[in-house]
């Protein structure tokens, strides 16, 4: 400072020297005092360049966005070939939450610089929080080919293929950036949430753990820890790391709206309330941590009994998740359609039957299906009670898997190795459940494969089901979801395709129950399925809430509470709000 100071003092009438002393003085935070210097400048050099950065950055940070935007505008208009220009004048829009703008910002960069590995990052970065995260990801990979010794870029690549269910290339993306930097807290953080999404849960704790110890600081590490221990089940431990990661960073989303499915809201929350209700609003954060404080404000607001609040936060939620993960790509209800009414034709009875020469006569499976949010969660915790039953979890096997089905050969391989993974799940178990709600959509092949494996089809009130799909936040969406119509679409498309089902697979390997009766009479539904799977009964059914297995849906606090009826007829508490739901009740 003394120095910038005394090169005005020997040269009052030199724009730099103003500058130099303008930068200095912002960088010690007297903006005022900077923005007279910087002006000075411009006074005596109108045209300087760093003069109308450096006041443009101070311009911004004092609140004047509109001012120092427009002469960043105004630079890149006289500068047009200048990549530096659209740099800054892209990440000062960012800063200001523009995400939009700052995308065509820095794609003129790219254009003007294709090689400039910064332009690509931030563009990159621009992208996945203006929501659109597919094209996010394509620029990352780009990223890793200009600079495969980048560790950003590989983190950010695996982050978003870990967000959009590439689970082996996330493993990946980190293998390459632990390989550059073995002590780096994202990449240890990264690794860790791959492994776990992919069902390797055991492997997943040491690099979630590692993620915290070299990082004590990383939100996002503990934000991941906290719901790691939700998933264990150890809701204390989770409440300190979920209160942590927002202390370290506020603006972090998936931490509150972990913190609050897993707990009733109270008095003793409105503080805390308060300000997520403000950082909610604020659009210099991105759509998709907004999203998350929304569905955490309305959850907070149904806990209190103002339902028309929490319906309220439901749509904002939804219509950032919307905006992040489905506007671009708008969901195609015919070809959905379509291809439902593919698999009736396809999988009728005598098909099935035809089928049968390639079928492995195990007993080990037990699908539980049904629509998402059904409940389905829930009767796996009590089956997995069961001391002859381990609870798989939601295995996307058979999905993964849909292009190979064919004839009776491919079948008899798949089914192979279906109960290969099963085995190597729980190697000593008499049945394995796997309750992957969407596999309704691939019973024909299932049966067909495991003819005696056992299905359980889980029914829920419709509007409540419907209900339950809206006030869920996902992290990977179902194509439909976000949106009211579309999930009573998918709703009456699942309905049919479960009539088919009815008609094609035998009653003594297809079983239905309806959540309600469920919750009503406990004891009475699981003495029936556990008789339909083949199994002696065993009290430790009715203990669900002692099971200690994890669980890795959203119903992860639900299934490990007691019995309660609360969520039957819970569309009624909504009904003048969601008129869809209440229309197919």
């Amino acid at each position: 400072m003394r120095l910038s100071q005394e090169a005005v003092a020997l040269a009052p009438d030199d724009p730099t020297a103003h500058v130099v002393r303008g930068i200095a003085l912002a960088a010690q935070g007297d903006v005022p005092t900077a923005e007279e210097a910087l002006r000075r400048a411009l006074e005596l050099a109108p045209d300087h360049l760093e003069a109308t950065i450096a006041l443009t950055r101070v311009l911004v940070s004092t609140g004047l966005v509109e001012s120092g935007l427009e002469m960043a505008s105004s630079l890149v208009e006289r500068h047009p070939d200048d990549p530096d220009l659209w740099m800054h004048f892209g990440l000062l829009l960012a800063e200001t939450g523009r995400y939009q703008e700052a995308v065509l910002c820095f794609e003129r960069v790219v254009a003007v610089d294709p090689g400039s590995v910064p332009g690509h990052q931030n563009l990159a970065a621009a992208l996945r929080d203006s929501g659109r995260e597919f094209d996010s990801a394509t620029v990352w990979e780009c990223v890793v080919r200009m600079a495969p010794r980048s560790l950003d870029a590989w983190i950010n690549l695996g982050r978003m293929r870990l967000a959009h269910g590439r689970f082996d290339e996330a493993i990946v993306a980190a293998d390459h950036a632990l390989a550059l930097q073995s002590y780096n807290s994202n990449a240890h953080l990264l690794k860790a949430l791959a492994l776990s999404e992919d069902g390797r849960g055991n492997d997943a704790e040491r690099h979630l753990v590692r993620a915290v110890r070299y990082d004590a600081e990383n939100a996002v590490a503990h934000a991941s820890l906290g719901f790691w221990f939700q998933e264990q089940g150890r809701f204390s431990e989770a409440r300190e790391a979920l209160l942590r990661s927002i202390e370290l960073n506020p603006r972090h989303g998936f931490a509150y709206y972990n913190l609050f499915r897993a707990k009733k809201a109270d008095d003793g929350d409105a503080p805390m309330l308060e300000r997520l209700r403000d950082l909610a609003a604020d659009p210099t954060i991105p759509m998709r941590d907004r999203g998350y404080m929304h569905y955490a404000l309305a959850k907070a607001a149904e806990d209190r009994g103002d339902f028309e609040t929490a319906m309220r936060g439901y749509d904002e939620g939804n219509r950032c998740a919307h905006e992040v993960w489905l506007s671009r790509k708008p969901w195609d209800r015919d070809a959905y359609a379509a291809g439902f009414e593919q698999t009736r034709r396809t999988f009728n009875a005598d098909h099935m039957r035809s089928l049968s020469r390639g079928a492995n006569e195990s007993v080990l499976p037990i699908l539980i299906v049904g629509m998402i949010r059904s409940g389905t969660s829930l009767l796996e915790q009590m089956l997995s009670s069961h001391p002859e039953v381990a609870g798989a979890g939601e295995l996307p096997f058979w999905h993964k898997n849909e292009a190979r089905i064919g004839g009776a050969d491919s079948l008899g391989e798949l089914a192979g190795e279906y109960l290969s993974e099963l085995d190597r799940f729980a190697p000593t178990a008499k049945r394995v459940t796997d309750k992957l709600p969407h596999n309704y959509a691939m019973l024909g092949a299932i049966h067909s494969a495991l003819p005696n494996a056992r299905i359980v089809h889980v029914r829920r009130n419709p509007a409540d089901n419907c209900l339950s799909v809206y006030t869920t936040a996902y992290q990977r969406p179902p194509v439909f979801a976000h949106d009211r119509e579309n999930i009573v679409f998918a709703y009456r498309e699942y309905l049919a395709l479960m009539d088919h089902w009815r008609q094609a697979i035998p009653a003594d390997r297809l079983l239905e129950v309806t959540y309600e009766e469920l919750v009503a009479d406990r004891e009475g539904w699981l003495r029936r399925i556990v008789d339909f799977c083949g199994l002696e009964w065993d009290d430790a059914c009715l203990r669900h809430e002692a099971n200690a297995r994890a669980v890795r849906t959203p119903s992860l606090w639900q299934v490990r509470q007691p019995i309660y009826t609360t969520s039957v007829e819970r569309w009624r508490r909504f009904e003048p709000w969601i008129p869809e739901f209440a229309a197919i009740a």
